[in-house]
């Protein structure tokens, strides 16, 4: 029993982080809707009982971060805020693997060239919406490695290779 109150204190901590940068991004959106609804920010502010100078600067952190919509059909606007959902207790499991299958990934760039080159190249980081980005939640153990293979099997983009 021991065994399991540590890992059960990392799915707790891991559950937690998950929903604190959700809450984040759901806060950063909803300022979004209100102002692309119309809404000054002035009166934002005066709904949520904030300066004016914290929706502003919420806002400019929301576009620097690059928030987007989230797309009709999904419950995250990225493979990587899709799983954060998941670990979060927002979605199951099922429904998880259902949308990452389905996720219209972004093709990572070729660097197969510029590596001949440089062997020592320092490569751009992949855009966002790319296969890795499951990889990337597997790593931090937001998904496991059965529903990383179900994915990676389903997903026409996914790399030929893990």
């Amino acid at each position: 029993m021991t065994i399991t109150q540590p890992e059960h204190a990392i799915d707790l901590a891991r559950r937690a982080l998950a929903r604190e940068d959700l809450g984040r991004l759901d806060y950063f959106r909803a300022l979004q809707e209100a102002v692309q609804s119309g809404l000054q920010q002035r009166d934002i502010a005066r709904a949520l009982q904030i300066t004016q100078s914290a929706v502003s600067q919420a806002l400019t952190r929301a576009a620097s971060r690059g928030v987007q919509a989230i797309p009709e059909g999904f419950s995250g606007a990225s493979p990587f805020e899709i799983a954060e959902r998941y670990a979060a207790g927002d979605i199951d499991r099922d429904e998880m693997i259902r949308q990452l299958s389905a996720w219209p990934y972004v093709k990572a760039p070729d660097h197969t060239e510029q590596l001949s080159r440089e062997w020592k190249a320092i490569l751009p980081p992949n855009p966002p919406g790319t296969f890795d980005e499951v990889g990337e939640a597997f790593d931090k153990g937001l998904i496991d490695g059965d529903a990383y293979d179900i994915i990676l099997d389903a997903s026409e983009d996914a790399p030929d290779s893990p």
